[in-house]
C-alpha cells in the first residue's frame, strides 16, 4: 500500500521581529540592537531597551514586548498583558503584530483571526495571506470550505514569494476535492517551491513523480526527493521514502533503510501527525524482519544532514 501524501501544512506562527523607525527614544540603532538580543534569547538586555521604547509608543518594540509576555522571556507570562501590547502596536498598522493577534485567536475565535490576518493581508504580509487561506481552506468561516477564496489569497502570497503558499496552492490543484486536477499548473507550483528553499516543496516533486501527476511516473526520482527531503528533517518525506524502500520491489528493496527513516519520521513528526506515522510504521513492521530492525538502529544515527 502506498501512501502518497501532498503536504500543504499547518497555520503558520510567524513571529518576524523587523526593526522600523522608533518615534522616541531609544534610539534606532539601539531597538534594532535590542531586537538582536531579544532573537538571540538575552532578553533581559533587549527588554532593559524595549520596555521603554515600547512604552514610548513604538510599534516594533510593543510587538517584541508583546511576544515576551506571551512566551514568559524574561518577564512572568501574562498573556493579558501581551495581547494589551499586540493591540497597541496593531493600532499603528504594525502588520507582524497583527497578524501575531490573528494566530493568537486562530483556534479558539476564527472569525476574529480572520480579521487580524486580513487587515495584514491588505498590507502586503504574506504570511497572513497564507494563514487566512487556511482558515476558507478548512471551512472555518461559513458552513462550507472556500477554496477559491483560499486559492486567491495562496496566489497573492506566492507572487510575493512565500513557498507555504506555494505549496498549499499546487495542493489545491492536486487533490480530490480540491480544484484541479490541473497537475502541469501543480507542478510547476511544487518546482518553484523547491527553488525557493522549501523542503515541502521537495517532499511534494516527489509525490508527483510517485504518481506520474504532470510528469512521467518515475520512482527512482520519487525516491531521490524523498530522500533529499526526509534528510533535511520532514518528516512525511521519510514516511514516504520507508514505503518505498520497505514495501515495494524494483528489483531490489531496503528494509533496513526503509524503518530507521520510519523512526526518523516518528521522531521528526508534529504532534498532531504522530500517531498517524506510528500506524503506517507499525504497518510496514509487518515487511521487516528482526535482523533488518537491527540494522536499522545502525543506520539511523546517519541518515539526517
Amino acid at each position: 500500500m502506498l501512501r502518497t501524501v501532498f503536504l500543504s501544512g499547518a497555520l503558520s506562527a510567524v513571529l518576524c521581529l523587523a526593526a522600523t523607525a522608533p518615534q522616541a527614544q531609544p534610539t534606532e540603532d539601539e531597538i534594532a540592537a535590542a531586537r538582536l538580543e531579544y532573537i538571540d534569547g538575552d532578553y533581559a538586555a533587549a527588554l532593559e531597551v524595549l520596555m521603554p521604547a515600547a512604552e514610548a509608543g513604538d510599534a516594533n518594540a510593543q510587538n517584541i514586548v508583546a511576544d515576551a509576555y506571551d512566551k514568559g522571556n524574561g518577564v512572568e507570562q501574562d498573556t493579558a498583558k501581551a495581547l494589551e501590547w499586540w493591540e497597541k502596536s496593531a493600532a499603528q498598522d504594525f502588520d507582524r503584530a497583527l497578524h501575531n493577534l490573528g494566530h493568537h485567536y486562530a483556534a479558539s475565535d476564527p472569525a476574529t483571526s480572520a480579521g487580524y490576518y486580513e487587515r495584514a493581508a491588505a498590507l502586503g504580509y504574506h504570511h497572513s495571506m497564507v494563514n487566512l487561506g487556511r482558515l476558507y481552506e478548512k471551512g472555518l468561516l461559513g458552513d462550507e470550505p472556500d477554496l477559491e477564496r483560499a486559492a486567491e489569497l495562496y496566489e497573492q502570497a506566492s507572487d510575493l514569494g512565500n513557498a507555504l503558499a506555494m505549496n498549499n496552492l499546487g495542493r489545491l490543484y492536486v487533490i480530490e476535492d480540491g480544484l484541479g486536477p490541473d497537475y502541469p499548473y501543480a507542478l510547476g507550483l511544487f518546482y518553484d517551491a523547491a527553488e525557493a528553499g522549501s523542503v515541502r516543496g521537495v517532499s511534494n516533486l516527489g509525490a508527483m513523480y510517485a504518481n506520474g501527476y504532470g510528469v512521467t511516473y518515475d520512482p527512482m526520482a520519487a525516491i531521490a526527493l524523498y530522500r533529499m527531503a526526509a534528510e533535511q528533517g520532514h518528516a512525511q518525506a521519510a514516511a514516504n521514502l520507508a514505503y518505498w524502500l520497505i514495501e515495494w520491489d524494483f528489483g531490489w528493496t531496503n528494509p533496513a533503510e526503509g524503518w530507521a527513516w520510519c523512526q526518523v519520521a516518528i521522531e521528526q513528526a508534529e504532534p498532531a501527525d504522530l500517531a498517524g506515522f506510528e500506524a503506517d510504521c507499525d504497518y510496514l513492521s509487518e515487511f521487516v524482519d528482526d535482523a533488518a530492525m537491527a540494522a536499522a538502529a545502525e543506520i539511523k544515527p546517519g541518515l539526517l544532514r
